[in-house]
């Protein structure tokens, strides 16, 4: 296997398990008796919200581990494709399903939010997955 292919796979890899995890969490909480979670009276969406963190932090753990050499590059590179796919399912949704049009400001910030706690949860899992790598003892 060659050089680029190896770092693509340590990319695509963990955005896969980002993505089969996440994808049907979220489809499951965009329609949650009829309408998002987020927009019910419960707060039942802090759930599917803490199993999409910890799907990140998973991804940017097996990207450390499969590159310890620069764990948090890889990581990192794995979240932004797994919420490019999220983002462009989400606006796809919108239009074709839903017919919606363009997302309002509140759901645009809450992406925003999403982005930057999927990067973040992602580098700080490429630590543990890095740790565990190089972690000789016991």
């Amino acid at each position: 296997m060659g050089r680029a292919t190896s770092r693509w796979a340590d990319v695509a890899l963990p955005a896969l398990l980002i993505l089969l995890v996440s994808a049907p969490i979220m489809a499951v909480e965009e329609d949650w008796h009829g309408s998002p979670m987020i927009d019910q009276p419960s707060h039942l969406w802090v759930i599917p919200a803490g199993i999409v963190a910890a799907a990140f932090f998973v991804g940017g753990a097996v990207a450390g581990h499969r590159r310890p050499s620069a764990p948090a590059f890889y990581a990192s590179a794995a979240a932004v494709l797994a919420v490019t796919v999220l983002l462009v399912a989400d606006v796809s949704r919108r239009i074709w399903l839903a017919h919606e049009g363009a997302a309002p400001g509140a759901v645009a910030r809450l992406w925003g939010f999403g982005v930057v706690a999927a990067l973040m949860m992602g580098a700080v899992g490429s630590l543990l997955g890095r740790r565990l790598t190089t972690d000789t003892s016991g």
